[in-house]
């Protein structure tokens, strides 16, 4: 165990360079720990500061594209949502609302960033690429990665239609001088530039869709008391992150670490990138994991009515006119090397918040809408993860969750008592189904959150027009002692066996007249994953009481879902294939393990087959999402040759790319450590491999990288009422640094082995 001491914070690494931080207090531990994540991290986490200050286009121009979170768009359209959408105002206030504990916590952490890149040699800083900047952190730096999360998918929904927004209501033939103009986001000190952009054109790279690097795979299973041997809970977290940065991707990595005040505070685990709070992790007491709310509407949409009346542009609210305001959002622009310009970007704003020009799209009618999200302006999820941090039972973890509504996520606990439970965080609109038919435009075309924004009664703010935030009732909170699921779904199917009952479709879209244009599970039309984990764990039941070894089976047996219910009737088509590539496909799924592990010959083959197939719509699903009802694949005379074309097509991208069809997945999805290739096993969320690995495309090197996948596996238990963790977090602690910690754990990994975290004060002792 390495050890040294900075200012009041000890630090100690563990092995796989795992840091222990111990201070007396919160400023103190900040401080410990915001050393050690720059030292692990210092890029990304300078990265993802420049992109939510709103600066990737000072530093790299307005065109490039960069991926935040899990989103890809261009730098400006970046920047101009988190300009827009996390303003210095609302961080400062944000800042102020936190507790006195997390803002010490926060002051150390960032003198800790900073310290540490005030210690870098010129050597270190001569080593930094082009494409690399470092920073100053602020307080507001770590602020704004809390706050992010509740406006983050407002980007998919807007960021093609940004910068066309601050032209298309120009438009509309307004003499000069008529529009108001009282936008308190006003900038003119950034340049001398007065200038207005005018690159909204439809052509512009700007207007290209957001796109979705990944998509969301984690899963977390709670084991109750009633269903585990011995009678205590077992908790497997098993979020999902990128394994791999590259320069212009502030992606969701993780990083490990444990946190102590003696007395006050005990807690390990990670957390994503630049949120120094763990996400997933666990205390003495209980154990915890994240997931994406992937389901949950996190806003509703406000078709507005637009319109120049007597020279002046307006809006309607209850019959009644009222003119427009003017937001003017300044971006610094890097144009060409050395030169930075200002450009101006002009938007309508109503009472309701900025308003965005939006082409016709599925569930969307054209026209101006405004966004009303009560995840804005909010930065308690550092609150929240600090409280959780601290509860000694599952209900008291809920309570704490419920007290400080921060990040918008879905939450899976268990305790050493042996209760399970499943917690929605963060804020949601407080719509129950009634008020959303109610509100709605009326259009049968449009998704169900897409209301009249010309009436107040369908604004759902307060007197000061900040959104209205749901009591603790409104929120489907699950508790049991038998199993908890959750694979990125809603709430309505995680208590497995149970089917809870009905809360407002903003949690879940069960009924058929609320998923158009929405997803039943994340990212897909029918949730793969869900189903093969209700079927594991029945399975796993009928064997009797859950164990340790068991429990990780559920994700490292790596059963392929898809090839489990699809495959034996796809098989039947091979007297009708014609080709020798169909033949010689047919033949190697014959032989195929329906596996996703390393040696598996045929996954490789699959994987490309059901790509293609996935995006048919041959895959019948049941309305309500219901796992025991699984899915069926349409084959009939007229699919039949769909799938033996797309079978074909992949014999045939296999072979193009030098692979046999029955190449090993391993051969293809593999990390290199120490000049060796280390074969990977799981595969892709949309065949239901509960080990979901989604990689980048194929090339003739195999999947060049992973873009999300399993990084981090918790498995916590109690034993004699003392807590035991055994995890893995395979990419490693540190970006681009090849260590044994690295190499030992994507070699655990590839073994399906997790090792033995020490957090018990005689464990570390040892």
């Amino acid at each position: 165990m390495n050890k040294k001491e900075l200012n009041q914070a000890e630090i100690c690494w563990t092995e796989n360079d795992v840091p222990h931080i111990k201070a007396d207090n919160y400023e103190a531990l900040g401080f410990g720990y915001g050393c050690v994540h720059a030292r692990d991290r210092l890029l990304e986490l300078a990265g993802q500061a420049i992109a939510l200050r709103g600066d990737r286009s000072k530093y790299y121009g307005a065109d490039g594209f960069s991926t935040v979170g899990f989103l890809k768009t261009t730098n400006l359209n970046s920047d101009l949502i988190f300009r827009m959408r996390l303003p210095e105002t609302w961080v400062a206030e944000a800042l102020a609302k936190l507790s006195g504990q997390i803002r010490d916590y926060i002051r150390g952490y960032v003198n800790g960033l900073n310290h540490h890149v005030a210690q870098m040699t010129d050597d270190e800083r001569q080593r930094l690429g082009p494409d690399e900047h470092l920073v100053t952190f602020e307080a507001a730096d770590v602020v704004r990665s809390a706050m992010r999360f509740g406006i983050m998918k407002e980007l998919v929904e807007i960021g093609p239609y940004i910068v066309s927004s601050s032209e298309a209501w120009k438009s509309l033939s307004l003499p000069d001088g008529q529009v108001n103009d009282d936008s308190q986001f006003n900038n003119d000190s950034l340049a001398d530039d007065d200038s207005l952009a005018n690159d909204g054109e439809t052509d512009s790279p700007h207007a290209k869709a957001v796109e979705t690097e990944g998509g969301f795979g984690s899963n977390a299973w709670a084991f109750g008391g009633d269903v585990v041997e011995g009678g205590g809970a077992i908790l497997l977290g098993n979020p999902h992150s990128a394994w791999k940065r590259t320069p212009h991707q502030q992606r969701i990595y993780m990083h490990q670490y444990h946190l102590t005040i003696p007395g006050e505070l005990d807690v390990a685990g990670t957390s994503f990138l630049g949120f120094p709070l763990p996400m997933t992790g666990y205390n003495t007491d209980v154990s915890w994991s994240i997931l994406d709310a992937a389901t949950v509407t996190p806003y509703v949409m406000q078709k507005m009515d637009v319109s120049p009346v007597n020279g002046q542009l307006t809006y309607r609210m209850d019959d009644v006119r009222k003119p427009v305001t003017i937001r003017t959002v300044a971006v610094e622009v890097l144009e060409k090397p050395g030169e930075l310009q200002t450009r101006r970007y002009q938007f309508i704003e109503s009472e309701l918040g900025l308003l965005y020009h939006l082409p016709q799209r599925p569930g969307k009618p054209q026209g101006w809408y405004a966004i009303t999200n009560p995840g804005e302006r909010n930065a308690r999820g550092l609150d929240q993860f600090l409280a959780a941090a601290k509860a000694t039972s599952t209900r008291e973890f809920v309570s704490a969750i419920e007290n400080n509504r921060g990040i918008l996520c879905q939450l899976v606990v268990a305790d050493r008592h042996g209760e399970a439970a499943y917690v929605v965080a963060g804020n949601v609109p407080p719509v129950s189904d009634e008020e959303m038919a109610q509100c709605h435009i009326g259009d049968a075309s449009a998704a169900f959150h897409v209301l009249d924004g010309t009436r107040s009664r369908c604004a759902f703010r307060d007197a000061d027009n900040r959104p209205l935030l749901p009591a603790a009732s409104f929120y489907p909170n699950v508790f049991t002692r038998g199993v908890i699921q959750n694979t990125n779904n809603s709430y309505k199917f995680t208590e497995y066996g149970q089917v809870q009952p009905d809360y407002p479709s903003v949690f879940g879209q069960h009924k058929a007249d609320h998923q158009i244009g929405k997803h039943i599970a994340a990212g897909l039309r029918y949730d793969p994953r869900l189903i093969m984990s209700s079927r594991r764990i029945r399975e796993l039941l009928a064997e009797g009481k859950m164990t340790p070894e068991s429990v990780l089976q559920i994700i490292f047996d790596n059963r392929n879902y898809a090839a489990e219910t699809f495959l034996d009737s796809i098989l039947a088509l091979s007297d009708v294939a014609h080709s020798e590539a169909a033949r010689q496909g047919f033949s190697v799924l014959q032989q195929w393990d329906r596996k996703n592990n390393a040696e598996s010959k045929g996954a490789l083959l699959f994987h490309l087959f059901w790509n293609q197939i996935v995006q048919t719509d041959l895959l019948k699903v049941p309305a309500s999402g219901d796992p025991e009802l699984g899915s069926q694949l349409e084959i009939t005379p007229h699919s039949a040759p769909v799938l033996i074309e797309a079978l074909e097509k992949s014999v045939n991208a296999l072979v193009a790319f030098g692979f046999s069809p029955d190449e090993p997945w391993g051969n293809a999805l593999y990390q290199t450590a120490e000049g060796t290739h280390i074969p990977l096993h799981g595969g892709s969320y949309q065949e239901g491999i509960l080990n979901g690995e989604m990689p980048a495309p194929l090339t003739e090197q195999g999947f060049p990288y992973i873009l999300f996948g399993t990084a981090y596996v918790q498995r916590v238990r109690w034993e004699n009422e003392q807590i035991v963790v055994d995890a893995l977090l395979s990419h490693g602690q540190r970006d681009g640094v090849e260590s044994a910690g690295r190499t030992a754990q994507l070699k655990m990994f590839s073994g399906k082995k997790l090792y033995r975290i020490p957090f018990l004060p005689h464990e570390l002792a040892d």
